[in-house]
This record gives structure tokens, C-alpha cells and sequence, in this order.
């Protein structure tokens, strides 16, 4: 046997006699740690055994206190001898732990008794606990006597206690107040209700217990030798009751027998119980379960001794086959380490070279000798950092082995690629003993790969990124653009002029153009930008962060004026120019790589558009709008070749006579997907594109054909259409307009009344004018749409040949609710009549609204009152069934010099809608408040009224006026309290009622001024 056999077998014995020690040490730990426990399991049990014991004395002993004292309370009220002897037996009746209960006096003797044969017996109680009192008047206990009852029975002592086999009893006295006397009853206890309780809950194999005295005496004992009335000494010397009621402990018996001992002192009474448990019995679940460990424990211990001994021998065999392996592979490793064609090299553990083969000496240039105790760090050529010798190094002590691409310098100073592969070679310990590297040269795959790369990403002309490659930085830039919270700019280059030079002076020429203009743009760049060629003459230009327009100026203008730079080829002198398109990321969008290049050439071809030679940035949101045009123009073409257009037709009638004097035709869009669109949605979107004038023809179309069915069907009515400014301006529009008129010969042009939008109008003012003579000439007359909304003037209205004047809605929707809109309604009226113009009012909604305008001199209207828009079918029957409100019948329009009352009258309209806007919550402060002040008080209390004075319709008015401000002022009174605001809004209606009143005295002074 070798010495390092011995040492290896040694070893083992030694190991494993420390594991079966150990393991032997542990289990013995354990068990006594479980002896230990079940110990203090049992002095557990005990204690709670103790409790429970005491628990049930103590309770029994304050039945017995009860028990007196009731009892006296009746013996109180019966002091004859043989009543007081028949309450005794009634209240023995419920308790069997009393035998007898008996009436002692002064004397000790007992004079009642519930067994009569203890009447006479003497009962000394001097020596019962606690010692006896002046006033104590508690329960006292004896020590035990032999015997059942007083008679016959005598007190035990600790030197003559009573024998285990006699019966005994246990004497306890209380001394209770009883009409002013003091008496003493005595009771015997029955010590074997309570033995037999305790037999019950703790058998004598399980243990014993003791009831004591404080004094130490034996009052009674569960076990069959225990002798009442001895002393147990045990009490005064280890129990210390003066200082604890109550403990546990272990504690030797005079038969050599431990016990788990338990005590606890009764709160009331002077006894104290005191449990023992054998402490063998309850230590026999313990050793059951000891015996059960140990055979568990021993059995694996031998099986552990045995398995290990088989597996060291059949390590043993292990290892005698690997040497014989280990012999047989170094000899093979000599071979191979001479003719591989790889480079191998073998190192000591601190990395000293310590053999080397010929391929490596040729791969590195240097000779054998030299390499020889060198470090590997000769070769290395700075292309890697630290952190990748470090991170090679900590995975080579980990694993044992690494492999990966290695960069070395040759003894010339020339770099070469290898694949390296180091490997640790270690002993049976797991020492590191060699490192051995495996060198592979892979140089010319190396740079073949490279020319691949190159070839895959960079054009071949202009040696610039290609069009992959700029795609990848792109996404790079956006990505750090995001992290950074910077933005990036893409300038998309297109070379003005490049293709008359390709074409003029041949390919050679253009390209050594493209790499002259590549060369002196990418050199205007900074060194983190990219430049890249997407091919022909384009280029893309990826620029860093600059933040916006302004920033990236410069670098724009240094890009055109490389670009503008001549180039010299041979006699030539070629020289082109740049349009620039830019575009930013990121954007309030989301946006990929592709939108960006898209976005950036656009913005090219705008600057191309503007003149060449200069850059342009994208508007995304003319971008969004041109696209949304598009689609919106694409989907009104649909319309007109599906049908999706309809006319509806809204009445025109004259308020006074309730003629209906035409009706002007509306278009409507009856969307596949939003349903019914009005005008105002699509038509201002094809003002100025093409599409007006087909959509325009098309109204027009359709209106003179309804126009020729109505008549058809005996309705004979004009029809008003509204023409845009691009469809009235296009050439050749009154011959277009002939043309169909002529289409439909039983209408007159005079039933064609053409509206023009007052703000398209003005706005070629000599072209439309000529346009409207041209129309009239052919019968079709003009109306001026809208009037007020534009720059109304004298002028317009003199130079423009319009037979109507339409008033613009906005006027009177609003003309009752105070402010200048009656004032411009007044003065639009005026000037209409002033030049002869018939003029029209929009958008009536109410009565008052038609009553005002008829004052006002304006009786021809339309509006919701009087008729919405509706389909074309449903106009003769309306026509049939209309009359006008009676209000407006035959009323005529007031004279100038009423006009300020009809003004005063709907500034008290307003006035009052104040109020009720005030208490609503919609207005912050109310209207003035004083009647005087007010637009009507101003009015009336003015000289302006003088020429109503002396009417008595004015007077009245007066009255009203006063009242509807008294009643208004009493109702924001009211709203200034606490939850007075609905209280004040349910007086709106007696409001209204006074204001109706007040106007309906206006009309009556209107009417007599006009008689």
C-alpha cells in the first residue's frame, strides 16, 4: 500500500468515525432534550391536576360557608331544638361531601346536631386554622378524626394520626352573627366524596394527592396508606406558602421513587393541595419513544457505516482505473501536442508559459525559447478592455473553462484573430494544476466577414451607409432620442440638376459627382450624425440632438453649400444643388422610422416646389389636414355618383298677407355612416377644389328639375339656390346656366332666384357684378346672402345689381334680448328700402320675433316658426294647409318717430330676461334696479316720450313699470335669504304676467299714435 492509500484510508476511518460519534452525540442530545420535556409536561399535568383539586375544595368549603349562613337564618326564626335539628337534615340534602352538621355553645358542646347522637359531644376547636378571633368570622379547619360523625370519633395528632384503613372525617367550624349573638356551627367533612373525585380524573397508577393544612397536617390523601392527622414536614420546608401559593418541582420519595410534584394554596382557606405524579409513569411515553429513536438511529448508523465503506472501496477502484487512463492519455497527449495544427499552450496557475507547440510559435512569430516563463500578456493587442480579461478570468475560475475570440498581436506588431479556448487542468482535489489554451487563426475569416459586412451596409460608390444600415441607426437614434428626452432630425436630400449631368456627360461623370458631393457633405457633418445614401442622387442625413428648427439651421446650410460646391472632372467643371426636406422625433404622434423618411421627403419635394436649393421642414398638421381633405373629398365624389345628396326645400312667405312667396333649396348629405349632414359640414371643405362646381351644377340640376315637377302638378312657386364662389366665377357659368334652363322650357327665368354669400361677393366685387348683369339679362335675378355678416357698405349696395337682401340670422334670433342687434336690424332694413331692395329675414323662431320684424317695415321671412326645411314631396302640402299667426295678419310697420318705443320695449324685454338668468344662477349680478335707470326708465322718464303725454295708455304704462320693478326687487329680496330661491323663481310667472301686460299697453300707445 502506497503512503498516499494509507493516508487516503486513515482519512476515511477518521471521518467516519466523526460522523457515527456525531451522529451518536446528536441523538443523545435529543432524547434528553424530549426527557427534558416531558419532565416539564408532567410537572404541567400536575400543576393543572393541582388547580383543578383546589379549585373543587375551595368551591365545596364556600358552599358550606352558604350553607351556614342560610341555615342560621332560619334556625333564627325557629330556636327550638328539634326545628333547628330538622333544618340541619334539609340543608344535608344537597350535599354529599357533609356528614353531619351540628350547633355548638359556648362550652363547645353540641346542642343540635343534624345526627341527634352527636348532641353532647364535645368538639375543642382551639387548635383549628387560622387561630380563632375576637370578630373572625370565617371557616376554620381542624385536624381529621377517626370515625364517620362526632360520636364515636375522636381528633387525630401527629403523633396518633388515624390508620389508613379507619374512617376519618374533617371538622370545620364557622362562627356567624345571629340576632346579635354570636354562634358556632361545626361541620364534618366526608374525605371520600373528595377521594373518590380525584380517583376519577387521576388514577393511583398516574399518581396521589394530599390535602394539607398550612401547618404541614395530613388532612386527606387519594393514596391507600396515606394516615389523616399526620404531619407532613415537606409542607413548612419546601413549599414555602408564605411566599408563593403555589409551584411544582421534582421530589424524592422515602420508597425511592421520584415524583413530579405539584402544590397550589387554596386563596380562601388555610389548606393546600399537593399533586405527585409518578414520575415513571409519566415518563413511559418518553422512553417508548427514546427506544424507538435509538433502534432508528443505530439501524442508519450501520447502514451508513456499511454503504460508506462499499462506496470508499469502489473509489478506490476508481481511482486505480483513472491513473492507468491518466498514464495512457499522456502518453497520447504527446503525440497530439506535436502535430496539432493548432496552437496550444500550456501555463503554470499563475499564467507562466510552460510549454508551447510549434503551431503556436508559428502563428505568433515568436520562437519556443522565447515564450518559455513569459506571461500570455505579451500578446495582448489593446482591442479589448480590461473588463473582458476580467469577466474571461472569473468564468475560467468558475467553470474551469473559456472559450471565445481573442485579438493578440504578432511578434512583427501585426494583429490577428483567434479563436481561443483555455481549459483548467486539476488534480484529485480540484487544485488547479495547468491551464492549457488551444489557439485557432482566424484572421482570413475574420476579414472575409468584414468585407460581407461592408458589403451588406455601406454603398459601393460612396463608401456611405446603405440603405439597411440606416435604418438600424435610425432606430438607434430614436431609441437614445427617447431615453434622453431629446429630439432627432432626418434631412431627406435629393441633388438638384443630377440627372442633366448623368445624361449630358455620361455615368463616370455622375458618379465621380455623387462621390465628390458624398465626400465634402458627410465632412460637413458632426462625428455622431449619419449620412447614408438611399440610392441615385438621394440622401439621407440623421442628425442628433437638435432641438428644433433654429438649431439645426446651420448644419442645414453647411449641407446645401457642400453639396453647391463645383467638382472638376477632367475639363469639366460640374456643380449641382441640394433640396432639403427635415422632419423631427419625436412627435405628438406616434411615428415609426418608415413615416419619418416619408414625412422628411414630402417636406423635399416642397422645397423643391419653392425653388430648389434650399430645405423645407414638414407641417404634421397640414399633413393631417391635406389627408383628412383628401378622404372628405373622396367620400363627397362617392356621394355624387351614389346618390347620397338630397334637396330639402324651406318655405319664404310673406308675415302680413301669409302669401308664400318661394322656397330656397337646402342640400343635404345623407351619410352611409354619420347619418344626415347640414352644409356646413362638407362645403367648406370644397370651396376652393373642383368639386364645388359638380356639386353646384348638381343642386342646381335637381332644383330647376323639381322646380318642372311642381309645376307639373300645378304648383307654380319660385326657388331660390345658393351658388358657391368658385361655381359663380368658373368660365362660361351664365351660358352653363342657359344651358340648363333651356333643359326644362316651361319655367321662367324669373322663377330662379340665384343667393350669393354677402362675404364671397365683396370679395371680387367687379367679376360678380358683371356676372349678375349677365343673369339678369336672361331673366334670373340675385339675392345677397347673409347680409351684415361681411363689410357692408353705401358702396356695395350701389355697385352690386342684387334684387334681395337676405338679413343674416344672427340679427334676429337675437333682436329681442337687448344690445345693437334691433339698432343693425333697424338700420339694414332702412338701407334695403333706401335702395330699393326687397329684403328677406332668416332664421324667425317665435311670434314676438315676427310681430318685431313686421313694425319694423320687414314682412317677408323665413324660419323654424314658420317652416323647416323638408323633403320636396312634402311642399304642396304645406303650401295647401300654411297661414300665418294671427298676430301678424294685417299688422302694419310703425313710423319712424315710434321706432325709440318699440326700442325702450324690448329693452324691457331684456330686462326682464335678466332677472330670471339672475335668479337662474346664469348671471353673476342682476340688471339696474332702479325704474328710473333702467333702458325703458331712461326712455319714459325723457323727453323722447313727450309726445305721448296727456294719453292715459301711458299713464297705465307708468303704473306697470313701477310695479314689475317693485315685484322684481321684492323677489331678489326674497332670493337673498336662506333657501328662498325657489320661493322666488315660483313668482317668475306673475313676473312674465306684468311684462306681457306692460308690452300689450306699448302696442294699445302705438296703435292710438298711429290713429
Amino acid at each position: 500500500m502506497t503512503r498516499r492509500a494509507w493516508q487516503a484510508r486513515t482519512t476515511f476511518v477518521f471521518v467516519l468515525a466523526l460522523f457515527v460519534g456525531g451522529l451518536l452525540a446528536i441523538t443523545a442530545y435529543t432524547l434528553w432534550r424530549l426527557r427534558g420535556d416531558a419532565v416539564a409536561n408532567g410537572l404541567g399535568i400536575a400543576a393543572m391536576h393541582a388547580r383543578g383539586f383546589e379549585d373543587f375544595l375551595t368551591q365545596s368549603l364556600h358552599v358550606t360557608e352558604l350553607l351556614a349562613a342560610n341555615t342560621l337564618a332560619q334556625v333564627a326564626r325557629r330556636p327550638q331544638p328539634h326545628e333547628i335539628e330538622r333544618t340541619f337534615v334539609a340543608s344535608l340534602r344537597h350535599s354529599p361531601f357533609l356528614r353531619s352538621m351540628s350547633l355548638l355553645d359556648d362550652q363547645g358542646r353540641i346542642v343540635a346536631s343534624s345526627n341527634p347522637a352527636n348532641v353532647g359531644t364535645t368538639v375543642a376547636t382551639g387548635n383549628f386554622l387560622p387561630p380563632a378571633g375576637e370578630n373572625l368570622q370565617i371557616l376554620r379547619i381542624g385536624a381529621p378524626w377517626s370515625g364517620r360523625d362526632f360520636v364515636g370519633g375522636r381528633p387525630s395528632t401527629s403523633a396518633a394520626p388515624v390508620a389508613g384503613d379507619q374512617l376519618s372525617f374533617i371538622p370545620v367550624s364557622r362562627r356567624i352573627g345571629v340576632a346579635g349573638q354570636t354562634v358556632t356551627l361545626v361541620f364534618a367533612l366526608n374525605p371520600d366524596h373528595f377521594n373518590n373525585y380525584i380517583l376519577q380524573r387521576l388514577g393511583a397508577v398516574e399518581g396521589s394527592v394530599e390535602v394539607l393544612r398550612y401547618d404541614g397536617t395530613l388532612l386527606m390523601d387519594s393514596s391507600p396508606g396515606g394516615q389523616a392527622g399526620s404531619l407532613r414536614e415537606y409542607v413548612l420546608r419546601d413549599l414555602r406558602l408564605a411566599e408563593v401559593e403555589f409551584g411544582q418541582f421534582e421530589q424524592g420519595s422515602d420508597k425511592d421513587r421520584h415524583a413530579l410534584t405539584a402544590f397550589r394554596a387554596s386563596h380562601l382557606y388555610p389548606f393546600v393541595v399537593v399533586v405527585h405524579l409518578d414520575r415513571q409513569h409519566a415518563l413511559r411515553p418518553w422512553r417508548t419513544e427514546a427506544g424507538t429513536v435509538l433502534a432508528v438511529v443505530l439501524s442508519a448508523a450501520l447502514v451508513i457505516v456499511l454503504l460508506a465503506i462499499g462506496i470508499y472501496r469502489r473509489q478506490r477502484q476508481v481511482a486505480e482505473q483513472r491513473a492507468r487512463a491518466e498514464r495512457l492519455q499522456q502518453i497520447n497527449a504527446a503525440s497530439v501536442f506535436t502535430n496539432a495544427r493548432e496552437g496550444i499552450m500550456i501555463t503554470a496557475p499563475d499564467a507562466t508559459i510552460i510549454d508551447v507547440n510549434e503551431a503556436l510559435s508559428r502563428i505568433s512569430g515568436y520562437p519556443r525559447e522565447e515564450l518559455l516563463g513569459q506571461n500570455p500578456r505579451m500578446f495582448r493587442s489593446d482591442r479589448q478592455e480590461k473588463a473582458f480579461f476580467t469577466s474571461m478570468w472569473s468564468e475560467l475560475h468558475g467553470n474551469g473553462h473559456w472559450s471565445g475570440e481573442i485579438w493578440n498581436r504578432a511578434r512583427n506588431g501585426q494583429l490577428y484573430a483567434a479563436m481561443l479556448t483555455i481549459s483548467a487542468v486539476r488534480d484529485d482535489e480540484g487544485n488547479t494544476r495547468q491551464y492549457v489554451a488551444l489557439f485557432t487563426d482566424i484572421t482570413v475569416l475574420k476579414e472575409h466577414e468584414r468585407k460581407l459586412e461592408r458589403t451588406a451596409h455601406y454603398d459601393a460608390l460612396t463608401g456611405l451607409p446603405n440603405r439597411v444600415l440606416l435604418a438600424d441607426r435610425l432606430h438607434q437614434g430614436m431609441v437614445q432620442t427617447q431615453r434622453r428626452g431629446q429630439r432627432l432630425t432626418v434631412a431627406f436630400l435629393d441633388l438638384d440638376g443630377f440627372k442633366a449631368i448623368n445624361d449630358q456627360h455620361g455615368h463616370q461623370a455622375g458618379d465621380q459627382l455623387l462621390i465628390a458631393v458624398a465626400g465634402r457633405m458627410k465632412q460637413a457633418l458632426r462625428e455622431g450624425d449619419t449620412l447614408a445614401r438611399l440610392g441615385g442622387d438621394e440622401f439621407v442625413a440623421v442628425l442628433l440632438d437638435l432641438a428644433d428648427v433654429a438649431t439645426c439651421a446651420p448644419m442645414l446650410d453647411r449641407l446645401i453649400a457642400a453639396a453647391a460646391q463645383p467638382v472638376q472632372f477632367g475639363d469639366l467643371v460640374l456643380q449641382v444643388s441640394t433640396s432639403l426636406g427635415v422632419t423631427f422625433y419625436p412627435q405628438s404622434e406616434l411615428i415609426d422610422a418608415d413615416q419619418l423618411l416619408r414625412q422628411a421627403d414630402q417636406a423635399m419635394y416642397q422645397a423643391k416646389l419653392a425653388g430648389k436649393n434650399r430645405y423645407c421642414v414638414f407641417d404634421a398638421e397640414q399633413d393631417r389636414s391635406v389627408r383628412g381633405l383628401h378622404e372628405t373629398l373622396e367620400e363627397i365624389r362617392r356621394a355624387l355618383l351614389t346618390q347620397q345628396f338630397v334637396l330639402y326645400y324651406q318655405p319664404k312667405v310673406n308675415m302680413r298677407t301669409g302669401a308664400v312667396i318661394g322656397v330656397e333649396a337646402l342640400l343635404r348629405w345623407q351619410h352611409p355612416e354619420k347619418g344626415w349632414l347640414l352644409p356646413a359640414a362638407f362645403l367648406p371643405l370644397i370651396e376652393a377644389h373642383p368639386l364645388a362646381v359638380e356639386v353646384g351644377e348638381w343642386v342646381l340640376g335637381n332644383a330647376l328639375a323639381q322646380m318642372s315637377q311642381w309645376h307639373a302638378e300645378g304648383l307654380h312657386i319660385a326657388v331660390s339656390v345658393n351658388v358657391g364662389a368658385r361655381q359663380l366665377q368658373q368660365r362660361g357659368f351664365v351660358e352653363r346656366l342657359a344651358e340648363l334652363l333651356a333643359a326644362h322650357p316651361t319655367l321662367a327665368p324669373g322663377d330662379l332666384d340665384l343667393e350669393v354669400m354677402e362675404t364671397r361677393a365683396l370679395q371680387q366685387l367687379a367679376s360678380v357684378s358683371a356676372i349678375n348683369m349677365a343673369c339678369r339679362e336672361i331673366g334670373v335675378s340675385f339675392a345677397l346672402d347673409d347680409f351684415g355678416t361681411g363689410y357692408s357698405s353705401l358702396n356695395y349696395l350701389k355697385n352690386l345689381p342684387v334684387s334681395q337682401i337676405k338679413i343674416d340670422r344672427s340679427f334676429v334670433g337675437d333682436m329681442l334680448e337687448g344690445g345693437d342687434n334691433l339698432a343693425i336690424l333697424e338700420a339694414v332694413i332702412g338701407l334695403a328700402a333706401a335702395f330699393h331692395h326687397q329684403i328677406i329675414a332668416q332664421g324667425v323662431e317665435s311670434v314676438e320675433q315676427g310681430e318685431m320684424l313686421l313694425q319694423l317695415g320687414c314682412e317677408r321671412a323665413q324660419g323654424f316658426f314658420i317652416g323647416r326645411p323638408m323633403p320636396a314631396d312634402a311642399i304642396p302640402a304645406w303650401v295647401a294647409t300654411w297661414h300665418p299667426d294671427p298676430a301678424w295678419v294685417g299688422r302694419p310697420a310703425v313710423g319712424r318717430h315710434d321706432l325709440p318705443l318699440i326700442c325702450a320695449s324690448v329693452q324691457h324685454r331684456a330686462w326682464v330676461m335678466a332677472i330670471e338668468s339672475y335668479l337662474k344662477g346664469a348671471r353673476a349680478t342682476p340688471p339696474v334696479l332702479d325704474h328710473r335707470q333702467c333702458h325703458f326708465g331712461r326712455w319714459l322718464y325723457s323727453e323722447a316720450a313727450a309726445p305721448y303725454q296727456g294719453q292715459p295708455v301711458l299713464q297705465a304704462i307708468t303704473t306697470l313699470h313701477r310695479e314689475v320693478h317693485e315685484l322684481a326687487v321684492s323677489m331678489l329680496v326674497v332670493n337673498a335669504g336662506g333657501d328662498g330661491n325657489r320661493e322666488a323663481l315660483t313668482r317668475l310667472d306673475e313676473l312674465y304676467a306684468l311684462r306681457d301686460r306692460l308690452l300689450a299697453q306699448l302696442q294699445l300707445l302705438v296703435s292710438t299714435r298711429e290713429l
